[in-house]
Order: structure tokens, then sequence, then C-alpha cells
């Protein structure tokens, strides 16, 4: 099926058919061109065209209308048909503004989400912090319990010993009380085991004598020990005697 161009307000229109043609608002001098002219013609001069505007009377040429402009002109046809990047120039350059208009918007997009997240993370860092400052007062309040606690559990340990070291002390006190009063009652026994009397041999004499020997050594060393750890416990001990 032919197809015909239109030069209509110094834009190519078309490709079309004969009956999109019909509703196409041509006149007599619409250039018109289809493959197989070597130029571009007026709509009168083209047979098929004829039966279109056989109707419309042809325009009135007064002496104000200036004279037609070859529209076929190489020289207009190559300012028309001068394309960018297979774009004509108006479209080029319309792709090229929205381009731009596009490019800003993503770049202030993009700087708007890095400005909301370093302000979510700021807040982040903040809350983060404030938690952190909440949990070291608290660890610090704990600690200062369990310090509290420590001291009161070795105050309470001290005297504890305390009260034992001083009746380990007058358990002592007494002890060599006794110690002292058999000691002398030692010391009396051999005495007497040492004086001679009648009715006993020499052996039963020296084992009495040797018995009380014994007993005297008995509690001296009582005494001794009794003293020592007197001394450890209360160093000061023999000072105030």
């Amino acid at each position: 099926m032919k197809t015909f161009f239109l030069f209509i307000d110094g834009e190519q229109q078309g490709p079309f058919n004969l009956d999109e043609l019909k509703t196409k608002k041509i006149d007599r001098a619409t250039k018109v061109w289809f493959e197989g002219l070597e130029d571009w013609n007026n709509a009168e001069e083209i047979e098929e065209l004829k039966s279109i505007f056989v109707s419309i009377p042809p325009p009135i040429k007064t002496l104000s209308s200036p004279p037609p402009i070859n529209k076929a002109h190489p020289e207009v046809n190559n300012e028309q048909e001068e394309k960018i990047l297979g774009l004509r120039k108006k479209t080029f350059f319309i792709s090229i503004g929205i381009f731009v208009l596009l490019l800003s918007l993503t770049f202030k997009m993009i700087q708007s989400f890095q400005k909301d997240a370093i302000e979510r993370e700021n807040k982040e860092t903040e809350i983060y912090n404030e938690q952190l400052k909440i949990q070291n007062e608290e660890i610090a309040k704990q600690k200062q319990i369990i310090a509290e606690k420590e001291r009161l559990e070795q105050e309470r340990i001290e005297r504890e010993r305390e009260k034992a070291r001083k009746k380990r002390i007058d358990e002592i006190v007494s002890e060599m009380n006794i110690a002292h009063e058999e000691l002398r009652k030692a010391n009396k026994k051999l005495v007497d085991v040492t004086a001679f009397k009648f009715l006993r041999s020499s052996n039963q004499r020296a084992n009495e004598i040797a018995l009380a020997q014994e007993n005297i050594s008995f509690w001296q060393n009582s005494i001794a020990e009794l003293e020592k750890e007197m001394k450890r416990l209360n160093p000061k001990w023999g000072e105030m005697e």
C-alpha cells in the first residue's frame, strides 16, 4: 500500500495511507512526498489526492501574500532531518533536560536519605550511650552495695574473732591458774616424797620422786604452752604483768 509524507508548518509528518490523509486538513499547496518521487510536490499535482480536496476552492491570492516557499529545498530538508544520536534536536534537548532534572532529583533524594541515615545513626548512638550510662550507674550501685556487704561481713568476722580471742584468753588465764596450782602441788609432793620415811624401801622412794618430777615437768610444759598461746593472742601480755 502506498504511503504519503506531508510537510506542514515546517515539520515532516507521516507516513499516512490514503484514508488517513482524508482526515488531515491539507490543501492544494500542501507539500507531499511518497516513494518514487524525486522531490516534494504540491498535493494538487498528485493524481491520487485530487479527490480529497476537489470540493475545496483554491486559496485566494492577494498582493499581500508572500510568495510560496519551496519547502522541498535541500537545505530545508537537511535542517529538518538533522538529528543528534538518532533524535531530532528539539527532542534531544528535551530529553537532556529531563535527564538532568531526574539526575538532580535523584541526587537530592540520595542526600536526603544520607541525612536521614546519619540522623538515625546519631539518635541510635545517643540512645545507646544513655542506656550504657544507666547500665554503668546501676553496676556502680551494685558494686557499692556488694562492697558495703563485704565490709559489714568483714566487721562481723572481726567481731567474732575478737570475741573468740577474748574468750580464749579468759580460758587460758583459768587454765594457767589451774596449772600453777597443780605445779605448786606437784612441787610440794616432790618435797614430801623426797623426805625420809620409815617403812618405805629405797626403790619406792625413787619411784615416788620420779613420778613427782614427771608430774612437775608436765605442768611446767603445760604452763609454757599456755603462755606461748597467750603471747600470740595478746602480744602485750608479758608487758602487762
